[in-house]
């Protein structure tokens, strides 16, 4: 197990400075003239095929490279720090009175990097493409949620709905607005017509975004500013970075010597511990994240739960399951993987303010099934009532090996459920090989994040319409690749699915029904809530959002960091907020 303490990390973190003499990983010196101009991001692996920026249909990394952060963009960003429902490439949205059908208005002057216009004609391309080929990203759920999209005008699009859908403007997986990652994404008709959507290299990307693709390797992706970006036009606002760069720079104590030697202005998630990031704070004063004392982190949206395969034999009864939570020790976990940032989950959702109200209302089924208590008295007496030694079961525990905090977590569980008697294969998988596993199905138990973070559409990611059999592909990782099937579930669901947003008091009604089955069930164990240890380095950029101004979300492999680099309009008022700038500027 990895039982790595903070001193010690410090210890081995300045042993490695000394013995670097401040030389940068990268070989590059501090003093290169278009390091002031440059935002350099550190991403967790190297990159698969850097010749492919076809996200559409699943091979290319949308974040890695940066795709959907810096090139493609959206017709709506959600700001969940501030509950900012922000326009981008639309100006508004409007269902009609029944919710079968959502008109968006899209914003005159937006142009795709080659000049030519966006569209509504765009809009319909997309889906209808979508619906022609089912295995591109999302399009099977996009298509089941949208009958069909018309081009009213060449700035108005409406989306007929298959149902009633209040809620289609939040599903990322269906519709063009972003809130955490990823989301539908719109491709340029007169670019993509007559090309095949699964074998299309897209290189390089015609976007409507503010870079253009300049040079890609499996270690580096390099973005030049768009000096044409119609945002320049329509809001008269330029991004401060001339050239951005993402880099795979190995090992944890390259990126900690980066950020010492101002050779990387922020790291993705999971990447720095909190004894390195310590350090590093320590040896450079413009090295910050989002607090400036314990726990450090921002709390990202996505709570880490094991998926746990519900069809494994041994798996499939909900004592079980309930019974290996009980043998999860969350404490050890925050203190030996974690390092105390971050703290236990009772459930798949973030400890937002706006949820709170739906957490209260279940106290008492909380109360009932205290799940994630370390209770190993209690777990003898389910797997007992289930019928199952714990010596019986031999589980494959998949783990991303290119994740810091997937190996560090995955080996503290482990020991825990070895101790406890259960016999534990640990399986390190990367890169497409480990995507396929998941959606396969082909584990036993496996550490993941639950996204989008939302009440409602949370829930759906258990909804038994994303079922698929073992050695099929599900339709994402969280979206059932762990094989839970449950009617009465689904039911309060599709309800839930009928309410609108702002009707609170249904929403938690329909709520408090669904937890006495999720509960009961426990399809996925809740770990811990997701600590995002991203510090920002202030010595070329600032204006990056903090604890003490928290304008956005300080997330750089998320789509919603473009509005981080370059800021946004206020929704109400159209006042530009935030984005980053060369320091002292």
């Amino acid at each position: 197990m990895i039982k790595v303490r903070k001193q010690w990390w410090s210890i081995i973190l300045l042993a490695s400075l000394l013995a670097s003499a401040f030389v940068s990983p990268t070989g590059a010196a501090q003093s290169e003239p278009e390091r002031a101009d440059t935002l350099k991001i550190a991403i967790p692996g190297p990159i698969e095929d850097p010749t492919n920026f076809n996200m559409t249909n699943w091979s290319a990394d949308r974040s890695r490279t940066g795709l959907h952060q810096f090139a493609y963009e959206y017709l709506f960003y959600d700001n969940l720090q501030t509950g900012e429902f922000i326009p981008w490439l639309a100006e508004s949205y409007e269902y009609n009175e029944d919710s079968t059908a959502l008109t968006v208005k899209l914003r005159e002057g937006v142009t795709w990097n080659d000049g030519e216009a966006f569209t509504a004609d765009d809009i319909v391309f997309t889906y209808d493409l979508m619906r022609e080929n089912p295995s591109m990203s999302w399009a099977d759920v996009a298509s089941a949620a949208v009958e069909s999209v018309e081009m009213i005008d060449e700035l108005t699009a409406q989306f007929n709905l298959a149902e009633a859908n209040p809620r289609l403007h939040l599903n990322r997986e269906a519709f063009p607005a972003v809130g955490i990652w990823g989301g539908i994404t719109i491709l340029p008709r007169h670019i993509w017509e007559g090309e095949d959507p699964l074998t299309f290299l897209n290189n390089p990307p015609v976007t409507t975004g503010p870079y253009v693709l300049a040079d890609a390797t499996q270690s580096s992706v390099t973005w030049t500013r768009n000096e044409n970006w119609w945002v320049t036009d329509v809001f008269g606002v330029t991004p401060g970075p001339k050239t951005i760069q993402m880099l795979y720079l190995g090992a944890e104590t390259n990126v900690a010597l980066a950020l010492v030697n101002d050779e990387l202005d922020t790291p993705n998630i999971g990447i720095l511990s909190a004894g390195s990031f310590q350090e590093v704070a320590r040896r450079n004063e413009n090295v910050r994240a989002w607090e400036t004392e314990a726990p450090y982190s921002w709390s990202d949206p996505c709570p880490r739960a094991m998926m746990v395969q519900n069809v494994t034999p041994g798996l499939e009864t909900p004592e079980v399951r309930r019974a290996i939570s009980h043998l999860i020790d969350r404490e050890a976990i925050v203190e030996l993987a974690y390092e105390g940032t971050t703290v236990p989950a009772w459930g798949i959702w973030p400890e937002y303010d706006a949820n709170l109200p739906y957490f209260e209302a279940i106290g008492d089924l909380r109360e009932q099934y205290p799940n994630e208590t370390y209770d190993p008295a209690k777990a003898e007496e389910l797997f007992a009532e289930a019928g199952v030694e714990p010596g019986d079961l031999n589980l494959r525990f998949l783990v991303n090996a290119d994740s810091n905090e997937d190996m560090k977590s995955t080996a503290v569980i482990a020991d825990q459920l070895i101790a406890a008697g259960l016999n534990i294969e640990i399986q390190p998988l990367s890169g497409s090989v480990l995507d396929d596993t998941i959606r396969r199905g082909e584990y036993d138990l496996k550490v993941h994040s639950f996204c989008p973070g939302y009440i409602v559409e949370n829930l759906d990611l258990f909804h038994s319409d994303n079922f698929v059999e073992i050695g099929e592909m599900a339709p994402w990782y969280e979206r059932n690749s762990f094989r839970y099937q449950n009617p009465e579930l689904d039911a309060i669901i599709d309800q839930m699915f009928q309410v609108a947003p702002e009707d609170s008091e249904t929403l938690i009604g329909l709520y408090e029904e669904a937890m006495a089955i999720w509960l009961a069930d426990m399809p996925v164990v809740p770990i811990v809530q997701a600590p995002a240890l991203v510090p920002f380095n202030t010595t070329y950029w600032e204006g990056w959002p903090t604890a003490e101004d928290p304008w956005n979300m300080p997330v750089s492999w998320w789509a919603t960091f473009n509005l981080v680099v370059n800021g946004y309009p206020n929704p109400d008022t159209g006042e530009w907020v935030g984005g980053i700038k060369a320091t002292g500027t």
